[in-house]
């Protein structure tokens, strides 16, 4: 019998076990892929320093197999390339499968165990109440509590009929489908030290772990297919250097609003799963450890003396994360699909003003809606984008304002809920703003 059992050992579930562990709860997690195969979909990922700190992970450096090399400035420009946006961040470069060894590492010594090609087929019940889960080969597993990390299959919460838990599929509208091309510069004398992103096309060139090299990247609604349209006009629009082709990955990220609870009786859903990523850029890996943080002191004050973790327990969780980051990223979501839904020429001026995308050093704009009409009766930003910006800010101010004020128990879910459904269906897709599928 354990306290917790994890379906899915990648970055979220492999964290979470090593933080409840250490609080001493019996945990299992399982996953249905070989340890040598786990998350080998994509190699190289940017990790911030203040991340390590954040969630109490021990810094990778010089001599760490996961580690590759630190940049420190992430630039933005604009879709006709005219104007520069400098952001200073401190970045680990680091390999992703090695990376997940470390954490498997620290949760093993924290007293986690992992077991391999071990799948979910469905729930274990006792007395009506989720008690563990049941693998493909039929073995019961029971468990206090179980959690969903399994990714953007979802495959515990999709299972799930009750009212506090949506079983909402990640289908092809919700995800960002990740094309990776690792290159090498042709010129020597070309070197990619740090990041520069177009959100225009939702490119970007950044370092990898060859000398001489780079990643080049978009992501794209609908299919890889259309990541792979969107490339090739990332790549027209923009100069970038002439490069050869190393190889190539590809992947996918949920873009859509997480569920609006995250718990039930016995359940808890958390990282990809819970489609718990970063609106402006999908990183995932801090996004879901917010809520991992937290969420480890709830579900052991929870289980304390071989209590049961109702949703009542565990409600904190979705509490805190939905009046902090939820808050936020409900906001900034509904604002960013107002802020692609433009041209070229409208992109460039929001630049040139510093209008939702400026320097780390660059003041904010005093006086935005003066900005924008200045720049609509100069014929330099379009009224219809102006509209779109100004309705999908307005949409998420009312978002993040709902969000704030997110029930302090299930009972005034429903009601919440009810609201919250109706401000979404306003807000709409970034799939929306696709045009040339």
């Amino acid at each position: 019998m354990y306290d917790v059992v994890i379906v899915g050992a990648c970055t979220a579930g492999t964290y979470f076990a090593g933080l409840l562990a250490k609080r001493g709860l019996k945990v299992l997690v399982i996953d249905r892929d070989t340890e040598e195969s786990l998350a080998k979909r994509l190699d190289i990922i940017h990790f911030t320093r203040d991340s390590f700190k954040e969630f109490g992970v021990e810094p990778s450096g010089e001599g760490d197999e996961e580690f590759v090399r630190d940049f420190h400035v992430c630039y933005g420009k604009s879709a006709l390339n005219n104007h520069l946006k400098t952001n200073y961040i401190n970045v680990a470069v680091l390999h992703l499968p090695l990376f997940i060894k470390r954490l498997r590492k620290t949760a093993v010594e924290a007293g986690a165990q992992f077991r391999f090609r071990t799948a979910f087929q469905e729930l274990r019940y006792e007395n009506g109440r989720i008690a563990g889960i049941i693998t493909t080969e039929r073995e019961e597993i029971p468990a206090r509590l179980v959690v969903d990390a399994s990714g953007i299959s979802a495959v515990v919460r999709r299972t799930i009929d009750d009212p506090y838990m949506e079983s909402f599929e990640t289908g092809p509208r919700d995800r960002f489908y990740v094309l990776l091309k690792y290159v090498k510069l042709k010129d020597p004398c070309i070197s990619v030290v740090d990041s520069t992103s177009w959100p225009y096309y939702k490119g970007w060139i950044a370092p990898q772990h060859t000398p001489g090299g780079a990643i080049i990247g978009v992501g794209a609604n609908l299919s890889f297919d259309y990541a792979r349209k969107c490339m090739a006009k990332f790549e027209a629009a923009i100069p970038l250097p002439e490069y050869e082709l190393q190889y190539e990955e590809m992947a996918c990220t949920p873009y859509r609003r997480p569920p609006f609870s995250f718990v039930t009786d016995g359940f808890l859903v958390i990282g990809d799963a819970a489609c718990l990523t970063k609106p402006i850029n999908g990183e995932g890996i801090p996004s879901a450890w917010v809520q991992c943080t937290p969420a480890a002191d709830v579900v052991a004050e929870a289980m304390k003396d071989g209590g049961y973790p109702t949703k009542e327990k565990l409600w904190e969780i979705n509490r805190i994360y939905q009046t902090g980051e939820g808050a936020a990223y409900a906001g900034e979501r509904a604002m960013l699909i107002g802020a692609v839904n433009m041209t070229e020429a409208d992109n460039d001026y929001l630049y040139k003003k510093g209008i939702v995308f400026k320097s780390d050093d660059e003041p904010e704009v005093e006086n935005l809606l003066g900005a924008l009409i200045q720049g609509v009766l100069s014929g330099a930003f379009s009224l219809k984008a102006l509209i779109s910006l100004a309705s999908s800010t307005q949409k998420g101010e009312a978002l993040k304002k709902h969000y704030q004020a997110y029930p302090d128990t299930p009972n005034g879910y429903p009601v919440w809920e009810k609201k919250a459904l109706k401000l979404w269906k306003k807000v709409g897709s970034m799939a929306d703003t696709v045009k040339d599928a």
